[in-house]
């Protein structure tokens, strides 16, 4: 596996009059580009998964959502949804005079790539999704609800305190944007602690401490919840076939034991889009930090090398 993701050109495009999005350019110039998408909504780039691109023949970049990252102003919802983060990818293309690429996405990032690749689909060379995540209601049922099956105690801890049969992300948005900054920081404490419980299967994972940038990230991801991930309109499984009508290549990897992305959600998209790839670890969850999910993703990008 190649090593050499630390040499990057760090870049600004001005999207709109008050956002500006970061980008990092890596490996080779007029290489294949991949353009990579983190998950959230209000999440980062795992830069780990860079060493697992061979930069000495992909042309990579990586970008930081509005908000998140270096993107400025840090933490802004103003102007800050779906359909303008795909066309903040475009923008990106446009501005580095890229003609097809791989869209490299994980966890919300799947969501975002499918978007992008049904609006631009002649610019869209394939798409390796990582994670899938349709952002549909029931999808978020499960984070909130349906996960306490998993992990009873530990979701009774998410939860103490609020009332169970009405909305929790409706219910933590209360109390991260209206109550006093030690409330909010310790609901954005415990929001973190149970996602990451979520992300690893492990119910003994370590307990984080209340800090500013989760408290930033929660803040996003919750008004990306609370407004249905901006997709109302959208009908986004219903158009999941129109990557097999576009003859979209792409890879699907997922975890067998992913209790935070269910793993129903891969199985969905690849049904619709048979031509697609599907990688199922029975034994991963959602973490990339797993030997073999890493192996796969690896895998992927050194056979679209050889295709």
């Amino acid at each position: 596996m190649k090593t050499k993701f630390l040499n990057y050109k760090q870049k600004y495009i001005n999207v709109d009059d008050t956002h500006t999005v970061a980008y990092k350019e890596y490996g080779k110039v007029g290489g294949v580009p991949v353009l990579m998408l983190h998950g959230g909504p209000g999440g980062s780039i795992n830069t780990n998964l860079i060493k697992l691109i061979d930069l000495d023949y992909f042309h990579l970049f990586t970008i930081d959502q509005r908000g998140c990252g270096l993107s400025t102003p840090k933490g802004c919802l103003k102007n800050n949804e779906t359909s303008l983060l795909v066309e903040d990818i475009e923008k990106i293309r446009q501005t580095e005079n890229l003609d097809k690429c791989i869209i490299f996405g994980r966890s919300w990032g799947t969501t975002l790539g499918i978007l992008y690749a049904l609006k631009y689909p002649q610019h869209c060379l394939s798409l390796v999704l990582r994670g899938i995540f349709l952002a549909r209601d029931e999808d978020e049922d499960w984070t909130f609800h349906g996960s306490q099956k998993i992990f009873p105690l530990q979701w009774a801890e998410f939860s103490h305190g609020l009332n169970p049969s009405c909305n929790l992300n409706q219910q933590f948005a209360s109390l991260i944007f209206g109550a006093s900054r030690e409330i909010a920081l310790e609901a954005s404490r415990r929001m973190t602690q149970y996602f990451n419980i979520l992300a690893t299967n492990n119910p003994l994972s370590p307990k984080p401490s209340a800090n500013d940038d989760d408290l930033i990230a929660n803040r996003i991801f919750l008004h990306y919840s609370m407004n249905h991930y901006f997709l109302d309109d959208f009908h986004l499984t219903e158009r999941l076939s129109d990557l097999e009508k576009n003859n979209i290549k792409g890879y699907i990897i997922h975890g067998g034991k992913d209790y935070d992305c269910r793993v129903e959600q891969a199985y969905l998209l690849h049904k619709l889009w048979p031509s697609s790839k599907l990688i199922i670890e029975p034994e991963a969850s959602h973490c990339d930090y797993q030997d073999f999910i890493l192996k796969d993703i690896f895998s992927v990008f050194e056979e679209i090398k050889g295709s």
